[in-house]
């Protein structure tokens, strides 16, 4: 055995030809991956890697792959490969507006129900075509409340474990059954804070949120004049933003995003004021109720499906994605949108595919929480299980692309091994935390083998970035070695 300074390597005899990434021509795969264990960004560290032939499941090389670690987003691995066994591909999240009340005339005389199953694409717009499809039918006045229908999922926004700190920023924002969002990236239940330059220095700046809406109060104590420093503050429990500092004189829009609390009430807001646009008002209040047996659906709206949504999931790490899929996977199976259930979901499906329930723990669907721990091989032996599944092509082609530039091909990886022998050929899942780096997936060897790895880090000291920089030199690795002769 030789001891490194981050992985204990086994002497692995293959001979295996390299042509880059710093491997030497003639080189073992045990003596060219022994190199990136020995570099001084792993003193110190625990770190756990596999790599086997995707094919026949054979070992090529391990070190410490049985060492339990934090994951961070390969979390997202076995959420992702759950949803599509538990939900299927084609799986939908659908919203309805409806009620139990009658109209005479332009006036809809009872409540109006909003029912969420948990959608994580559901947009302002989407809200406001609601309001529209009320407007069509005649409607002007409703004499009656609006009621949040979010009994699909229990109450808990956050997951086991998530640090109070991260609570304001858009990769830990609440979930509900009721969510909505308006970024890119799919971020849900954030508003974006946008601040101008005032008239003068000395003056305000002007800032305002977006989408607006009357369930949360943003407060300006912005000053006009020297460099912009702006800080957000809302404290938990609470929708009120307060947005101070100074903003440059001639600076353009600063904007940051900012999570909101209790997001089913903001959607049922942002419904509201879409009411308002449309020329409809609304009598009552804004409180929460289970839908009727026998409400009259009156407009709905359906998400992508499954299919569609792991890309966002997958290739930009979206964590509300993953947790909304874990209460999804827990009410269908056992009619409990809760975590605990959704944990037990993808539990089964795990066993099924040969590890053990007791041999890891996952506590979220995102990778978020501190508390998961799982293990390189772990993550090869679903890599391998995935392939024989008949939704494995659209799962795969949900994966981050080594060195793919568009955000919705390369996803996290888009930046990464950009120019070697892995670009375009590394299909994998990254994960990042303080102190905790990992990726795993598939990357073809020099012959076009196809291959499946995991490599997990913790407690390292130096920047990430130092230690994603040795993930890749693997994966080129691989990438560029013929890897032909079996390694035990």
């Amino acid at each position: 055995m030789l001891k490194t300074a981050g992985w204990l390597l086994p002497a692995i005899v293959a001979l295996v030809g390299c042509s880059s990434s710093g491997a030497r021509h003639g080189q073992t795969l045990s003596q060219a991956l022994a190199a990136i264990g020995h570099d001084k960004a792993l003193a110190g560290a625990s770190s756990g890697v596999m790599v086997r032939d995707a094919d026949s499941g054979n070992l090529l090389y391990q070190a410490h792959a049985d060492r339990r670690l934090v994951p961070a987003s390969n979390m997202k691995m076995f959420t992702s490969l759950a949803a599509f066994d538990i939900l299927g591909a084609d799986y939908r999240f659908a919203t309805r507006l409806l009620t139990t009340g009658k109209q005479r005339g332009d006036t809809l005389q009872g409540d109006l129900y909003l029912q969420g199953s948990g959608d994580p694409t559901l947009h302002p717009d989407d809200l406001d075509t609601f309001a529209a499809a009320l407007a069509q039918r005649g409607i002007r006045h409703i004499q009656g409340r609006m009621l949040l229908d979010t009994s699909a999922f229990d109450k808990t926004p956050f997951g086991a474990g998530w640090s109070w700190d991260d609570e304001p920023f858009a990769f830990a924002a609440p979930i509900s059954a009721l969510n909505y969002a308006f970024t890119p990236g799919g971020d849900i239940n954030v508003v974006r804070v946008d601040v101008l330059p005032g008239a003068r220095a000395g003056a305000p700046g002007r800032a305002s949120f977006y989408p607006a809406n009357d369930s949360v109060t943003l407060v300006n104590h912005t000053t006009t004049g020297g460099d912009t420093a702006l800080t957000l503050e809302r404290r938990p429990g609470s929708n009120r933003i307060v947005v101070s500092g100074t903003i440059a004189a001639q600076a353009e829009t600063s904007s940051r995003l900012t999570t909101v609390d209790q997001p089913a009430f903001v959607v049922g807001a942002l419904l509201q004021n879409a009411l308002r646009a449309h020329g409809i008002t609304l009598r009552g209040g804004i409180e929460e109720a289970v839908t009727p047996a026998g409400a009259q659906l009156l407009a709905e709206k359906t998400s992508p499906s499954l299919s569609r949504l792991i890309v966002t999931f997958l290739k930009v790490s979206n964590n509300g994605y993953g947790e909304i899929l874990t209460k999804a996977m827990g009410h269908k199976t056992q009619g409990k949108g809760d975590w605990a259930s959704g944990l037990r979901a993808i539990s089964h499906f795990v066993q099924n595919q040969g590890i053990e329930a007791g041999a890891y723990r996952q506590v979220d669907g995102s990778g978020l929480s501190r508390m998961n721990q799982i293990t390189p091989q772990q993550l090869t032996t679903l890599l391998l299980a995935a392939r024989k599944q008949p939704w494995f092509a659209d799962w795969y082609h949900a994966l981050p692309v080594a060195g793919e530039p568009e955000l919705l091909v390369g996803g996290t990886l888009r930046n990464r091994m950009e120019k070697s022998a892995a670009a375009g050929r590394a299909h994998a899942k990254s994960g990042s935390m303080t102190g905790v780096s990992s990726l795993s997936g598939y990357v073809d060897s020099a012959t076009g083998r196809p291959l499946v790895f995991a490599i997990i880090s913790n407690n390292y000291l130096v920047p990430g970035a130092e230690v994603k920089a040795l993930e890749d030199r693997l994966v080129e690795t691989l990438a560029a070695c013929d890897a032909t002769v079996i390694c035990r």
